[in-house]
């Protein structure tokens, strides 16, 4: 199906998911079908780092620094000004986030074969079993989030999601 403009028109997923109205000051209601789909994002991923702030404290991790770690057991070797672009903060923050991951002996830096100035950063053995227990949160909160959504159309919402990331160049691995 096309809409306006020749643009595919994507059917609403979980309608009865958000049927409450929303209270914006003490006399002005807006119901769920008038939340634009930006603000409710931005709620989402601003509730997602509430939660694995919490989630991740007790291991000694920021959201950013989990990222991290995620970024490079997806591809090992990076640079500082790689990291820095793929976990969307600068090239100083991130000498900051790598400088307490090495502290914590969850990855190495090493000079790069082809340019020793260049340090590639890989994750310990000690690293991928953090990663791996981060995980076990992020899936926790996964869950909470999707419970009730049957799993295709957990599917068809990640594959919604990662269309939009593409579109608007944000970046994301597999697209």
């Amino acid at each position: 199906m096309t809409g306006p403009a020749g643009r595919r028109h994507v059917p609403p997923v979980y309608p009865a998911l958000v049927s409450k109205p929303i209270r914006r000051g003490q006399d002005d209601v807006v119901s769920p079908q008038q939340l634009r789909l930006l603000y409710a994002i931005g709620r989402l991923d601003r509730g997602i780092q509430r939660e694995l702030e919490q989630g991740l404290r007790p291991l000694g991790l920021s959201p950013t620094q989990y990222a991290t770690l995620t970024i490079l057991r997806a591809r090992s070797g990076l640079s500082n000004a790689q990291l820095a672009r793929r976990a969307y903060v600068t090239p100083q923050a991130m000498s900051q986030v790598l400088a307490s991951l090495i502290a914590a002996d969850l990855i190495s830096r090493t000079p790069s074969g082809e340019n020793q100035r260049v340090l590639e950063t890989r994750l310990t053995p000690k690293g991928h079993e953090v990663t791996a227990q981060c995980d076990l949160i992020a899936d926790e909160i996964e869950d909470r989030m999707l419970e009730g959504v049957p799993a295709a159309d957990r599917q068809t919402l990640l594959a919604a999601v990662r269309a939009c990331v593409q579109r608007i160049n944000a970046g994301l691995p597999g697209t």
